[in-house]
């Protein structure tokens, strides 16, 4: 019958541990005349102290089976174990839900690494736009969280990569990014800084279809517009998207036609970073990549990074990457 009350306690004690990896947790036995109810140490909340009855010299068994089989000091154990777990459970269902992942403070990447300065110099002196896929299949929970069995979806991992690019550009790009958020619309947001990402993507929340032609023809004339009255920074243009734009012929006219009125090769570069497993837009960004010289592009601009890149790498290297130097095919 030990061996049964020693069972039962090793239950509880294992229903208090799996509670604790919900918080920060002490135990202490209190001093007799003292109560048994939970405190915390800190203003936060963020460790809790649970006291054990006090000590009695001569522990009391209860009335039943116990009280004929068990033994006294075997019965008090159990009777802490319990009250103890009670205690914990009790504190773990009342603690408030921890903070959506849109809301939260995020300190590092997902995915990906920081960048050397001489990577994040190469950023320096250019005009970069992050166009990004707000289309209702972003909502998607299919990019794994490291070292975990769980997902996430691919609008919050746009969200954390994003915040991270802004912070770790932000001494070579003074004046922010161009943020366009493009579904069946595109609202597009100048100078943004670290600071305002997350509620930019909180209010442009993923919905509809893939309109991708319309914003990217919006931001190519408004900088071939600034070209006209002056400005020589380069466009690093990236295209972050899960899937098949809605009109994909005419995509590939637009670039093509963009490359026609570039007078350098290293005026714009667009990288696409794709983000899920949708086959049909792999294939699409793979034409991109390496046909368009054959339709009749003066440049080859079009960079392509496959979800296993990106999400391995993440969204600021793979943007770095595609501003390398690297040979330039060009139609005579």
């Amino acid at each position: 019958m030990r061996q049964t009350a020693l069972a039962a306690m090793a239950c509880l004690l294992l229903t208090a541990s799996s509670a604790f990896a919900q918080g920060t947790f002490r135990i202490q036995r209190a001093p007799a005349g003292e109560p048994v109810a939970s405190v915390s140490d800190s203003a936060s909340g963020s460790v809790s102290t649970f006291r054990l009855q006090p000590t009695q010299s001569q522990p009391v068994a209860p009335s039943g089976w116990a009280d004929d089989f068990a033994e006294p000091e075997t019965i008090k154990k159990v009777l802490d174990a319990a009250a103890f777990a009670n205690r914990v459970l009790q504190q773990v269902r009342t603690r408030p839900a921890p903070p959506s992942f849109a809301q939260s403070n995020i300190r590092q990447p997902l995915s990906g690494s920081l960048l050397a300065p001489m990577e994040v110099a190469r950023l320096r002196g250019r005009q970069v736009t992050l166009v990004m896929d707000r289309s209702g299949s972003m909502k998607t929970e299919d990019c794994s969280l490291p070292m975990t069995f769980r997902s996430m979806s691919r609008w919050d991992w746009c969200l954390n990569q994003t915040l991270d690019l802004a912070r770790q550009t932000a001494q070579v790009l003074p004046q922010g990014l161009t943020l366009v958020f493009f579904s069946g619309n595109d609202s597009v947001y100048h100078n943004v800084r670290a600071d305002m990402i997350p509620a930019l993507f909180h209010e442009n929340s993923p919905d509809g279809g893939t309109n991708l032609v319309g914003a990217m023809k919006h931001q190519l004339d408004d900088y071939f517009r600034s070209v006209s009255m002056g400005n020589s920074q380069p466009m690093v243009m990236a295209v972050v998207t899960d899937g098949d734009p809605d009109n994909a012929r005419a995509l590939k006219d637009l670039i093509v036609n963009a490359t026609q009125r570039m007078t350098s090769p290293d005026q714009i570069s667009i990288s696409f970073l794709q983000v899920g497993n949708d086959s049909k837009g792999g294939n699409l960004l793979e034409e991109l990549d390496n046909q368009l010289i054959s339709r009749g592009a003066s440049y080859d601009i079009v960079t392509v990074s496959p979800f296993r890149q990106v999400m391995a790498h993440g969204l600021a290297r793979s943007l770095v990457a595609a501003v390398q130097s690297r040979p330039v095919a060009r139609r005579f």
